[in-house]
């Protein structure tokens, strides 16, 4: 006959296999909920709202003006001049004062995607508006708390023919004292402020805005939102998260209206209307300084406004969120 395990035995076994078996659990269940935190946590962003004045050195000095029969045009970047380099304004100055009236002037253009010379003269420099500073207003889209970076803007900085101008170094910074220019069927208006404190730098310019590095903005009583797949999104009630004339951020009702559903990285890809009647009283739709603005629906951040329509401003053009967010 077979040997007989005691009763006690068994149960001493019995015993070993539980606390072998929660042991697992107990460690598998851990590791998951770890990586599932890690995971989960960088799909969160904190949608802002404020406006904030953007500042930028160029890394090339533009043409700021048209001028009428000139051979220059608004957005055109002054690369050299009689093959000597221009890196900033003060490169331009003092070496077109070395430059004779009657001598004859080489200039390398970049002029949207392409390089070229043109030939011209001195007075005819002297009638453009060159600059390489850039200064305006725009809408802090995201803080991503994982690594404090920001997004902000929702279509690239542009100037004339300079449809993404390169920037060398550039600041963003809160404001305060909102004067908002309202919108009218066939005029979209705009925002300007008073500045306040530099809460970033940025060097990077993209299709969808401008990214960078955030300091000292304090994030403690904001809410993260996930941020939504393109699938994610529903047609219907969603909100913006605007900062207003009180100086105060506060979200705004909208309506989405359209989704296009891109595959690759395109803008417009939310159409939506204005509903909020106090927002519409305020800004009469969408103005200058908007863009960038986040978009919320439910818990997840869908986009952020990009464009108006100018026949009615209480329509626009949203930049799906991943867009902006794609490295």
């Amino acid at each position: 006959m077979g040997t007989r395990i005691s009763t006690s035995k068994k149960q001493n076994l019995i015993k070993l296999k539980i606390i072998f078996i929660a042991s697992f659990l107990l460690y598998f269940f851990s590791n998951s909920l770890i990586y599932a935190q890690s995971n989960s946590d960088s799909d969160y962003l904190i949608p802002i709202g404020n406006i904030v004045q953007i500042d930028a050195e160029l890394k090339n000095v533009i043409v700021r003006n048209y001028v009428e029969g000139s051979p220059f045009t608004l957005g055109d970047a002054i690369i050299a001049i009689n093959k000597t380099p221009i890196n900033d304004y003060s490169d331009f100055s003092k070496l077109l004062s070395s430059i004779s009236p009657s001598d004859k002037v080489s200039v390398l253009v970049g002029r949207g995607t392409h390089n070229f010379t043109l030939e011209t003269t001195k007075s005819e420099l002297e009638k453009v508006n060159i600059n390489g500073l850039l200064s305006g207003f725009a809408t802090l889209t995201y803080i991503d708390p994982n690594d404090n970076t920001f997004g902000a803007v929702a279509h690239p900085i542009s100037v004339g023919t300079s449809r993404k101008v390169d920037i060398r170094l550039g600041n963003i910074s809160t404001t305060s004292d909102l004067l908002i220019q309202k919108s009218v069927k066939g005029s979209v208006g705009s925002i300007s402020a008073k500045r306040k404190d530099t809460v970033g730098q940025f060097t990077t310019n993209t299709d969808f805005g401008i990214k960078g590095n955030i300091v000292g903005f304090d994030t403690s009583n904001l809410k993260s939102y996930k941020v939504a797949s393109l699938d994610e999104i529903q047609l219907g009630k969603a909100q913006v998260i605007l900062q207003t004339t009180s100086n105060g951020c506060q979200k705004f009702d909208i309506q989405i209206l359209d989704i296009q559903k891109q595959r690759s990285p395109q803008s417009k890809t939310l159409k939506f209307k204005i509903v909020d009647k106090d927002l519409l009283a305020q800004t009469g739709g969408v103005v200058q300084g908007m863009s960038g603005t986040p978009i919320v629906q439910g818990d997840k951040i869908i986009g952020a406004i990009s464009h108006a329509v100018e026949n009615d401003p209480s329509f626009g053009y949203a930049v799906f969120i991943q867009w902006m967010t794609d490295k």
